[in-house]
């Protein structure tokens, strides 16, 4: 929990919220798990420029090399 409270301070994020699910899990499994939500948020909102998408498409060779594992699959 420090870690997050931390990380957050660091980045300039802000810890929302913290949930304990570990009723979820079976009574007798409580003390070997734990299952926590954190819900966090930027402390300011990002300009316009922020939210852009990329534009552009990426390089023919980048894509060419996504596609070739997948040339030597054929069905028997």
């Amino acid at each position: 929990m420090k870690w997050i409270r931390d990380h957050c301070a660091a980045n300039d994020l802000e810890l929302v919220r913290v949930e304990n699910f570990n009723d979820r899990y079976p009574e007798e499994q409580r003390t070997d798990f734990s299952l926590t939500r954190f819900t966090i948020a930027r402390s300011e909102s990002p300009s316009v420029d922020g939210w852009a998408l990329p534009t552009g498409l990426p390089p023919a060779a980048s894509r060419a090399s996504r596609r070739a594992p997948n040339r030597g699959r054929k069905a028997a």
